[in-house]
């Protein structure tokens, strides 16, 4: 029996979450990320494996991050690396039980991850199933978007099950009017 492969593609950030003594803890999520960690833990080991799509930085935390992924069995040949920018960042406060975020993205080495067109074919062709979500296309230039939208319906021709998070995060559009534009195309 071949083994198939369930690619989540998108950003994983730093997270830094306030502790009840008021220190941060250090962790690695994101919701493509937090995907990948539930399928490889719901996906039977012997028949499936889980991979990553995404840009990293160079750094130590880049490299800490990768090592998470792999300590957890996720596959990390569609992980780059970007020689200049790093994982996005960001900080959760809790404030009478609600949790508030702050972030820090603007470099973050994921927002490249459509540059390589190859890259995303390859993952995708590799593929069975294909996971993204509606954040992967903001953290995205608008040119890119059109590139990673072409590579997951060319994945979904070829018979690769193809999964889409309509997970909405307003403020990381231009527009309520790209927002509903680009969620639409790739739905």
């Amino acid at each position: 029996m071949s083994r198939k492969l369930f690619v989540s593609a998108g950003e994983c950030m730093l997270e830094m979450a306030t502790q009840a003594n008021g220190d941060f803890r250090l962790g690695f999520a994101g919701d493509t990320l937090n995907t990948a960690w539930y399928a490889r833990a719901c996906l039977p080991h012997a028949t499936w494996d889980v991979a990553y799509f995404t840009r990293l930085g160079t750094d130590s935390y880049s490299e800490k991050m990768k090592a998470f992924f792999a300590e957890n069995g996720i596959d990390t040949r569609f992980v780059s690396a970007d020689p200049v920018r790093q994982p996005g960042l960001y900080l959760i406060d809790i404030k009478d039980g609600e949790r508030s975020f702050t972030y820090w993205r603007s470099q973050s080495a994921a927002k490249l991850l459509a540059d390589d067109a190859a890259a995303l074919e390859a993952a995708f062709s590799a593929a069975d199933v294909v996971y993204f979500s509606a954040i992967t296309l903001a953290i995205l230039a608008p040119e890119r978007r059109e590139i990673f939208v072409a590579a997951v319906k060319a994945a979904r021709d070829a018979g690769r099950l193809t999964v889409f998070d309509t997970n909405i995060r307003v403020r990381l559009w231009e527009s309520p009017d790209v927002m509903k534009a680009a969620i639409t195309a790739a739905a």
